[in-house]
């Protein structure tokens, strides 16, 4: 019988399977009894500090035990999850915690110039365990205290997470997800997965992602167990760890399966998975048949869609349907309904392209504090995706590309936009306009066209501003110097045109 939130599910699981293993690292394991106790001081000591039900707590943690504590804990106090790339800049970081007002910030590190930013700002400031940081909160000399069993009772309608997308204006939009639309997309995909308290995950997704986000939660729903393994920088310790843990499932993007299937020894001695997820965007055909092919014969393979608005996932393709629907996305899952319209937002028949629409329980509450770009895809509850594509007359949906400039790099999307003014910054450079372009490893690559002066000097230049300013994944891979960039008459870039 499931609860009506997560953080409900998450306590009652606990007493349920309460020496069951939740998180597995290299180093520890910890059982399903010990993390609610982990939980409960921290939402206490939160709760004791002053963060009140409803406020903003941003988690800037990489996938770990604590960040897991950590985002339970805030639902526990009753506050709201904005978790973020740890891996960003901090001006990143800095701009969305004062986009949502956040009340507090538990971080993984932080050094002295940024400290005094946040302080300045009167955000408080929990640091996981470093001690060259003066004159402020530590992780774990705070959270000694003694925990108690009471939490917030929260319901169906309260907000409980942020997660910002980068939106089609290249500004992050924070998407809001109550307990209701976050409890009913994990219960629907729990049921299509058949997940249970006997299953585990090796996890290399990021948990702030929400595709990540999902596996999270979809498991500790169930009592199942999450293994922690090490970063998809080295493909073959991931495909060692799946054989040591012998887990019987595993979530990836695309890119994921391409760097396992080129760069690790998985094609050889293919783990014993009961089943595997793909999602984050579209598998070629190609990678898909190599993927089919170096599978275990008795471990099934779903095909999945979704988007962060939609709370994680839309549609799913039936193991069975592999092959008679070879390149849908699948059927949509429950409490989910799926419909093609034209540009005047009327409804296509079957075989005709248009642009996805969905509608459900799982479908986001609208973006925070940016009631125009709500107004722009949410329309009595339908969401419009930005998606291209059609239904086939089974249901099946197949996709045909976005209704936008957005750039998937692996598991980020990634506007233009945001990278161009950063560039733009430089003073050599008079304009520049950045594209995707394939890539056998990633999907597509950033490539980056320049108009300005060309030079040794200032490719030099041009490399330090972009490691100083932008996270790895956002960092061209190409550069080209041009004369001029191809415009229409309003003066708008034809990307088009680049990327021929």
């Amino acid at each position: 019988m499931y609860k009506d939130t997560l953080i409900n599910q998450f306590l009652s699981i606990c007493d349920l399977h309460a020496d069951t293993t939740a998180l597995q690292t290299y180093t520890e394991e910890l059982s399903y009894s010990e993390l609610k106790h982990r939980v409960s001081k921290v939402s206490d000591y939160l709760t004791a500090t002053g963060i009140k039900p409803g406020e903003r707590v941003a988690l800037v943690i990489d996938n770990s035990i604590n960040y897991v504590i950590a985002f339970y804990a805030i639902w526990k106090s009753g506050a709201i999850v904005v978790a973020l790339n740890a891996q960003s800049k901090f001006h990143e970081i800095e701009k969305l915690i004062n986009q949502c007002q956040s009340k507090c910030i538990l971080v993984e590190k932080l050094d002295d110039k940024n400290k005094k930013s946040l302080k300045s700002s009167g955000i408080k400031t929990i640091v996981l365990d470093d001690k060259s940081i003066t004159d402020i909160n530590i992780w774990k000399d705070e959270f000694c205290n003694q925990a108690n069993s009471d939490s917030y009772e929260a319901n169906e309608s309260t907000l409980a997470q942020i997660i910002y997308t980068s939106g089609t204006t290249g500004n992050p939009k924070g998407v809001l997800l109550s307990h209701g639309n976050l409890m009913c997309n994990t219960r629907d995909i729990v049921k299509y997965l058949n997940l249970s308290s006997a299953d585990s995950i090796v996890n290399a997704l990021p948990f702030y992602y929400s595709y990540g986000n999902s596996v999270l939660h979809t498991h500790l729903c169930v009592g199942a167990k999450i293994i922690l393994t090490g970063s998809l920088a080295f493909p073959q310790q991931i495909v060692n760890d799946m054989r040591k843990y012998e887990p019987s499932g595993f979530s990836g993007v695309p890119s994921t399966y391409s760097l396992l299937l080129t760069r690790s020894d998985w094609k050889d001695n293919p783990p014993p998975f009961r089943y595997i997820t793909q999602a984050g965007g579209p598998m070629g055909k190609k990678l898909t048949e190599q993927l089919i092919k170096a599978l275990n014969p008795d471990t099934q393979l779903y095909i999945m869609y979704g988007q962060t608005e939609a709370s994680a996932r839309i549609s799913w393709l039936p193991p069975q349907s592999l092959k008679s629907k070879a390149g849908s996305a699948g059927i949509a899952i429950d409490h989910v309904k799926i419909e093609i319209r034209d540009e005047h937002g009327d409804k296509l028949p079957a075989y005709a392209k248009g642009e996805v629409y969905v509608y459900g329980k799982s479908i986001m509450q609208g973006y925070w504090n940016n009631p125009h770009a709500t107004q722009q895809v949410l329309n009595n509850g339908w969401l419009k995706t930005g998606d291209l594509g059609y239904l086939d007359a089974d249901g099946y949906i197949f996709l045909e590309g976005r209704n936008s400039d957005m750039i998937k790099v692996g598991a980020h999307r990634i506007h233009p936009q945001e990278l161009e003014e950063v560039i733009n910054k430089l003073n050599f450079i008079s304009e520049c306009a950045v594209i995707g372009i394939d890539d056998e490893i990633l999907g597509q690559k950033l490539k980056a066209f320049i108009v300005g002066d060309e030079s040794k000097a200032n490719l030099l230049e041009f490399k330090k501003h972009c490691n100083e300013y932008l996270p790895a994944h956002k960092i061209p891979r190409e550069i080209k110097w041009i004369n001029e960039l191809p415009k229409t008459a309003s003066g708008k870039i034809k990307r088009y045109k680049l990327k021929s």
